[in-house]
């Protein structure tokens, strides 16, 4: 039961989950080609990284859970039982399990609303894979890899120590240039470690989400073989991108026109070769029922058979597209989160 009940809203909330009529027909129409190596994706990932410090106000009741079970480190109890060290060599060593059984219900399930609420108002992801909880103690580490199937956006929550006595366990992005080096080079400056690699500490209460098509890793971890002084995260993926309506209109009201408009973008994307990403706009529609010019959220948007200078004007043309829109006037205010998915 908790397993499925990641993969819808929290309960009371149907009016920002509607059943769009036209859902399947947005997902097909965007799912625009296969998944190729993408080797021109400089100045075109805009916001492929957040940091939110703060994220959630019962971080300090999440981790005492932690704490009380390894207290004593004499006890045997089969809350101790839990955990696989996860090896494989050359890539990944750490100790994981799953954390919904590990955390009691009425201590973890208000974090996923927290963390789904945000996916769902940011990213326009729907659901959120069942999350990992696992800690980092010497010698712990992953080594560059990439998640493409699992989701659009990886996400970190760190519940490692207020006072940290480790080294490393920063979580590491390739940083996208990187992957289209000589694109961006120049012979007039040096480049260090800094400049290839984006390193996010694991800061107690943070959150850390990111595309995971970017090859990324955690810093090996120094300095402590105890579990209550590790790196401690709760980690997975935001999934099922899908449009999230709030306020006074019904979907059946913005259905119609959000579909023309997107039908539009189609056609004239359709001369401008393949792209791969996700690119999540917030529409603000007032009670009149006009549409305010719409505000990027997330843009991942990568050309795998397209002229990487196209980007500016593929984005104009979405917006362009999504700032003319008329909806029916309603009581209040509406807000349209809309995840436009590129295959």
């Amino acid at each position: 039961m908790r397993r499925a009940r990641l993969r819808r809203f929290p309960r009371g909330r149907s009016r920002s989950t509607p059943t769009w009529p036209s859902i399947t027909r947005w997902t097909n129409r965007f799912f625009v080609g296969l998944l190729r190596e993408a080797t021109l994706l400089r100045c075109l990932m805009k916001k492929y990284l957040w940091v939110e410090d703060g994220f959630y106000k019962g971080a300090r009741e999440l981790r005492s859970v932690f704490e009380e079970r390894f207290a004593d480190p004499r006890q045997g109890h089969s809350d101790r039982f839990v955990w696989d060290f996860w090896h494989v060599p050359d890539q990944y060593t750490l100790l994981r399990t799953p954390a919904m059984p590990y955390f009691p219900a009425a201590t973890f399930e208000p974090f996923l609303d927290r963390l789904a609420d945000w996916g769902r108002d940011v990213l326009g992801c729907a659901a959120l894979s069942p999350p990992w909880l696992s800690y980092y103690i010497e010698g712990c580490q992953q080594q560059f890899h990439s998640d493409v199937p699992h989701g659009p956006w990886a996400y970190v929550f760190s519940l490692s120590p207020p006072r940290q006595v480790f080294t490393g366990g920063e979580t590491m992005l390739l940083r996208p240039q990187v992957l289209d080096y000589w694109r961006s080079f120049s012979d007039a400056e040096d480049r260090e470690h800094a400049s290839f690699v984006e390193r996010v500490a694991p800061k107690f209460n943070r959150l850390t989400v990111f595309d995971p098509r970017l090859p990324h890793g955690v810093t090996p971890v120094k300095g402590t073989m105890d579990p209550r002084e590790a790196r401690l995260v709760v980690h997975g993926w935001f999934t099922e991108p899908r449009p999230c309506l709030r306020g006074a209109l019904r979907a059946s009201q913005v259905a119609r026109p959000l579909d023309e408009a997107v039908g539009r973008f189609t056609e004239a994307l359709a001369a401008e070769g393949l792209w791969h990403g996700v690119l999540s706009v917030r529409i603000k529609v007032a009670a009149s029922g006009l549409a305010a010019v719409p505000e990027v959220l997330a843009d991942t948007l990568v050309p795998v058979d397209a002229d990487p200078r196209n980007g500016k004007r593929v984005r104009a043309a979405l917006l362009r597209e999504l700032g003319n829109l008329k909806f029916p006037k309603a009581k209040t205010a509406s807000v349209i989160t809309l995840p436009l998915l590129f295959r």
